[in-house]
């Protein structure tokens, strides 16, 4: 028994139509990094895959029942698709973070930012020792040193404990 609904017609193939059967065919199994552009926007989404092949054939047929609604937009928009090789998945995965950083797609969403770093130190112009949390740039604090710290309480961010 067929799992889903039935269609009048087919899912659409944007890409297909766009590009063609034979583009798929040309695109390298080895890993790198591809990008999804627009006519007038630019990069509209950068990732990355172990095989460039098999990542840009998942995107072949646009099917509501697989896909996300903003993937499917995306489809859509895409003009030219273009990519990277790179030696391996590890080198992919930096490249791909450095380009969504520079880049910062629409339609990418996580990665786009560098994680913030918080410095945690004391402050010695008071009489009671008193701890800061505080972005690199604070040249205040004594001995700064990095930790991953989620701030999330009130107390917190204004030092009272």
């Amino acid at each position: 028994m067929a799992t889903g609904q039935l269609w009048l017609f087919p899912p659409p193939k944007p890409l297909v139509e766009r590009f063609g059967d034979d583009f798929f065919h040309q695109v390298p199994t080895s890993p790198g990094v591809y990008y999804f552009c627009g006519r007038t926007e630019g990069v509209l989404y950068i990732g990355k895959a172990k095989s460039l092949r098999k990542r840009l054939t998942s995107y072949r047929v646009a099917n509501p029942e697989r896909m996300a609604r903003r993937t499917i937009r995306l489809l859509f928009l895409v003009e030219r698709i273009e990519w990277d090789v790179c030696s391996d998945e590890a080198s992919a995965i930096q490249r791909e973070r450095m380009l969504l950083r520079v880049l910062q797609p629409k339609f990418n969403r996580a990665n786009r930012y560098p994680p913030s770093r918080v410095y945690l130190g004391d402050s010695p112009s008071q009489s009671s020792p008193r701890f800061l949390l505080s972005q690199p740039s604070t040249q205040s604090l004594v001995a700064p040193s990095p930790v991953n710290v989620s701030i999330s309480s009130p107390s917190i961010r204004s030092g009272r404990y």
